[in-house]
């Protein structure tokens, strides 16, 4: 379940920590999504869900290679470590064990995008600069597409009460 607390707080966040913090948390969710996208695999899950966690993992890429260029375009000196909730701790997102929990991983990383996009969403609304203010909602709307695309393959992977049918518990 995402934690709304968590985001609240970080819209609390000056637009450049809120940035600093989010480019961090972009390399986090390509690492996380990397990593169940090789356990899919060496389970041998079906094809889609590894591709699912690949492109996540990519697109997770390409966005902080985007934050990062953004920043040191706009903002003077490294950028800074900035504390706060970690991907577990917004989304709940857990380890894949084995086929049937696959659908929870899904919902996870479901939630996962959405939160990714209610924070691209704030950093727009904090940036006063039109062309960060263009990219962030660009990236937003990644976000939604990664939405889309994770709803439908949870529709398509056939799952009854969230164990996909087929599959012996």
């Amino acid at each position: 379940m995402v934690d709304l607390e968590g985001v609240s707080l970080l819209r609390e966040l000056p637009l450049k920590e809120l940035l600093a913090y989010w480019i961090s948390l972009e390399g986090d969710k390509a690492l996380l999504y990397e990593k169940l996208s090789e356990k899919a695999k060496g389970m041998e899950i079906e094809g889609a869900v590894c591709d699912m966690f690949k492109l996540l993992s990519q697109e997770a890429r390409r966005h902080e290679r985007k934050l990062r260029n953004l920043y040191t375009r706009n903002f003077e000196g490294d950028i800074p470590t900035v504390n706060g909730p970690s991907l577990e701790e917004l989304s709940d997102i857990r380890e894949l064990e084995s086929e049937n929990d696959v659908f929870a991983v899904l919902k996870c990383a479901l939630e996962l995008e959405e939160v990714a996009e209610k924070i691209y969403s704030i950093l727009a609304e904090k940036a006063d600069d039109e062309t960060m203010k263009a990219v962030f909602l660009y990236l937003g709307s990644t976000e939604r597409l990664h939405e889309r695309a994770v709803e439908s393959l949870i529709r398509d992977y056939r799952y009854h009460n969230g164990i996909k049918e087929g599959v012996k518990a």
